[in-house]
């Protein structure tokens, strides 16, 4: 499989939801001009994913995490061991000076890697400890370069991150209520004075208000969708995408959807939107799928 790196593009390897057996689970992969790759999320189903598109761990410069849920960061282990212990072709294990795999995630979300992953990753040998393995063993975790304050909840509103032509903001979003969750506000242009933004989700109920007012900067918005109205509502509920204004509609995407899509298509091109797919790509730039 080839990727286009001629501009900033993104690679949905799984675009369905959290139990989602048809359309797999969420790992996607933004290519940078420059040829670097990061994937935004790593689900249970993403060393799969990424072993079926003829790609390696060890082909990824980082890991962009939105936030802590199963269908989102249970690949991450699989990933820090191979890329610590193993090599592939020219590329040492981190244990033996090879490149270590570098990390963006809000503070908040951070620390919750961390309590997911330390069983796992904490029993290094060092120093005469048997549990002394930290992240920073695994990954390079990337400090935001500036932040907004809190707001409703006591961590930062929103975190600023660069790495290399990688420009994002992390900004909570409402997902499970009290639980760190962020959107990503992408950069898609070099140009420091650029303001367009592709817009992802993570995981977030619908907020008019934010989507609206972003949308003249937004070249497209990547929402995740469920078409079921549940108590205690914590994706994007159909109804509510199908009310947003057309000037958004006309640049959504939805993904992260349940297996039910088919039988709820014909409502979803009526409304104008997208569907996003196993395997497709966009040029972010754009707005456009390319693939």
């Amino acid at each position: 499989m080839t990727f286009a790196q001629q501009s900033l593009t993104l690679h949905l390897f799984g675009a369905g939801g959290a139990f989602s057996r048809r359309y797999g689970t969420t790992c996607s992969m933004l290519a940078l001009p420059d040829g670097k790759r990061w994937l935004i999320d790593c689900g249970r189903q993403a060393p799969d994913q990424i072993y079926a598109a003829g790609l390696h761990w060890h082909d990824f410069e980082g890991q962009i995490v939105t936030h802590v849920h199963g269908d989102h960061v249970y690949g991450l282990e699989d990933f820090a061991f191979v890329r610590f212990f193993e090599s592939h072709g020219e590329h040492k294990p981190t244990r033996e000076g090879g490149a270590i795999p570098k990390m963006i995630a809000h503070s908040a979300v951070l620390a919750e890697v961390w309590e997911t992953l330390a069983p796992s990753l904490r029993y290094l040998r060092e120093g005469g400890s048997l549990t002394a393995g930290t992240l920073a063993h695994y990954f390079e975790v990337l400090a935001a370069r500036a932040s907004e304050p809190p707001r409703q909840n006591p961590w930062n509103h929103a975190e600023v991150f660069d790495s290399g032509l990688l420009g994002l903001v992390a900004r909570e979003t409402e997902h499970v209520p009290g639980k760190p969750a962020c959107a990503l506000e992408i950069r898609v242009s070099g140009d420091p004075d650029d303001p367009r933004i592709a817009w992802w989700s993570g995981d977030s109920t619908v907020d008019i208000d934010i989507l609206s007012a972003i949308e003249p900067r937004t070249t497209v918005f990547f929402h995740d969708c469920t078409f079921v109205d549940y108590p205690g509502q914590v994706h994007g509920y159909f109804d509510l995408l199908e009310a947003l204004p057309e000037r958004v509609r006309r640049k959504m995407v939805i993904m992260h959807h349940e297996d039910n899509l088919e039988e709820n298509r014909a409502k979803v091109e009526a409304a104008g939107l997208r569907i996003a797919l196993s395997g497709h790509s966009y040029d972010l730039g754009s707005g456009q799928r390319i693939a």
